[in-house]
């Protein structure tokens, strides 16, 4: 089965589909895995609540990484590929602006900072709405090697009129991407590969996954059985309430 990747995002859920989905995957790695540094997915339902947007985050610690945003006008998923062909960084000088940084400028270090040219056709079509996400913090320092977008009025998932490089990995998306598949099987083999020490006396129940992806409340029996050494159960309720999934007698 092809995986999806920008060449194949028809198989990415609407968007209250994939608002559903990323909450489950960030609920099922706050169970499975309670330092959060070492974890893939988390979820933030109140990213800006002035402005009523969410915001879904994957990284791998190695460099690459994808961002979701859900807002009023839609939703927009930012990646950055650290080994595509299509990820351009360049150290400038920063320009000093007053007259304290010209004088260091000139008789001391000068600075620099790394900015990237995002690759021709990637961002050259996405909507005005979410140009503030993706040409600001935190994106901008991230970098973008692919973007998708898709507005409430749209039909379909959208990508820029881009041409990709020769190679195969091209801007890295189905390295990224695949887990937006909406299969549960897809999420736990990843799991049982990547938390492989956590598994190794117990295996994480296909069922168990299914639940938490059809936004089933969890229940403390039901994360025991995803995690038995799970023990901060007020911890784990203030994250599932950051990531807006529900619970009971907990």
């Amino acid at each position: 089965m092809t995986k999806i990747s920008t060449k194949n995002i028809s198989k990415i859920p609407d968007i209250e589909g994939l608002k559903k989905l990323c909450k489950a995957l960030a609920t099922l790695d706050t169970i499975i895995c309670r330092e959060w540094e070492l974890r893939y997915y988390s979820y933030d339902k109140n990213w800006d609540t002035t402005k009523g947007e969410e915001y879904f985050s994957m990284r791998d610690g190695s460099g690459d990484e994808f961002q979701i945003l859900f807002c009023k006008e839609g939703s927009v998923i930012n990646g950055q590929a650290h080994e595509s062909e299509m990820c351009n960084w360049t150290e400038v000088e920063i320009k000093p602006k007053t007259l304290k940084e010209k004088i260091t400028n000139v008789f001391g270090k000068k600075e620099s900072e790394l900015v990237q040219t995002i690759w021709k056709g990637v961002v050259d079509d996405l909507p005005t709405e979410f140009h503030e996400f993706i040409f600001g913090e935190p994106v901008k320092s991230k970098g973008t090697t692919f973007c998708i977008w898709r507005k409430h009025n749209d039909i379909k998932w959208n990508i820029g009129n881009i041409e990709f490089p020769k190679d195969k990995y091209g801007d890295g998306s189905e390295d990224l991407i695949y887990i937006l598949d909406n299969d549960p099987k897809t999420y736990r083999k990843w799991a049982m590969e990547y938390f492989d020490e956590t598994f190794e006396e117990h295996k994480l129940d296909l069922e168990l996954v299914q639940h938490i992806y059809d936004n089933k409340p969890l229940t403390k029996e039901i994360i025991l059985k995803i995690n038995p050494h799970l023990d901060d159960f007020q911890e784990l309720k203030k994250e599932l309430d950051e990531i807006g999934y529900r619970y009971e007698d907990l």
